[in-house]
């Protein structure tokens, strides 16, 4: 990869980077584009929260569907570049950790990618500013 030193072993991926990978959209970072195509050849894993298709279905909605969100979670579904997490009711339990991020999903998002120690794909100016996870964009 170009603009990095080294790909990480895991990534997790924030919805506004997914949906633009997925559509092609230039408001995806070169960095975080490079970090796409690493995991498509094997060299990283990409980790994405049931909440991250819950604002995708939501986002795909509100912009008048560019995608076909049916074919799209069942390639998510089967794809071996990404992994889908779950939200747990434990993970309520850190909610009072990860404060810091003031937006429920986000900070749902960003406490995943604290409890798997692996950056969080994202530009979100308020869980990059919070400290609870590593941002890469």
């Amino acid at each position: 990869m170009s603009s990095m030193a080294a790909v990480e072993p895991i990534y997790v991926v924030d919805t506004h980077a997914l949906l633009w990978y997925l559509t092609g959209d230039k408001k995806l970072s070169q960095q975080a584009a490079e970090i796409f195509v690493a995991a498509g050849n094997g060299e990283t894993q990409l980790v994405i929260s049931v909440i991250v298709l819950a604002e995708l279905y939501h986002l795909n909605l509100k912009r008048q569907t560019p995608l076909n969100f049916s074919d799209v979670f069942a390639s998510l579904l089967t794809s071996s570049v990404f992994q889908l997490v779950s939200f747990e009711p434990v993970h309520v339990l850190d909610f009072a950790q990860d404060s810091a991020v003031t937006e429920l999903h986000d900070r749902i998002i960003a406490g995943l990618a604290r409890r798997l120690d692996a950056p969080l794909l994202t530009l979100d100016p308020v869980i990059a500013d919070s400290g609870v996870a590593r941002v890469v964009w």
